[in-house]
């Protein structure tokens, strides 16, 4: 099993077509989202791909509805929490939550603080950074492939 972990887009459609564009170049089964896509019309973006996508809504993501109605669409996996293949995707906005799936055991993806990183514990928790490039300067997402983690900069 191979998917791109990515998070924190925030409508910055150059850096998700430059991200798109890295992604086709790769043999992946699925993505995984975990969050601040923002608006609808960035979401549709990552239908050229063809690959099913699993969402989870971040704290700026407006328009949950169209957002909703756009997954339901595509096939897509969509929710405040969502479960993928191997484990599972949250924002990340309330620790209490996050601290309760890092218990499962499961590969936990979140986002939110726009920094990379992998933590190692129950679970692995994994923070693919940001594609839009905004708070930190560089455009990041990570390659996971039957468990072994890529953090990879665009």
């Amino acid at each position: 099993m191979r998917f791109a972990a990515i998070s924190d887009t925030h409508d910055n459609l150059s850096a998700v077509r430059e991200l798109l564009d890295t992604l086709k170049k790769e043999k992946l089964d699925f993505i995984v989202h975990a969050g601040d896509i923002i608006s609808p019309f960035t979401m549709k973006e990552f239908e050229v791909l063809g690959l099913k996508l699993y969402f989870s809504f971040g704290n700026n993501d407006g328009e949950r509805k169209i957002l909703t109605q756009i997954a339901e669409k595509n096939g897509w996996e969509i929710g405040e929490i969502a479960e993928f293949p191997g484990g599972v995707i949250y924002h990340g906005t309330d620790r209490r939550i996050l601290s309760i799936l890092k218990k499962t055991g499961q590969l936990v993806v979140t986002g939110h603080t726009h920094k990379p990183s992998i933590e190692k514990g129950e679970s692995v928790v994994l923070n693919p950074g940001e594609v839009c490039g905004y708070l930190t300067g560089k455009k990041t997402f990570a390659i996971v492939e039957d468990g072994e983690i890529a953090l990879m900069d665009l």
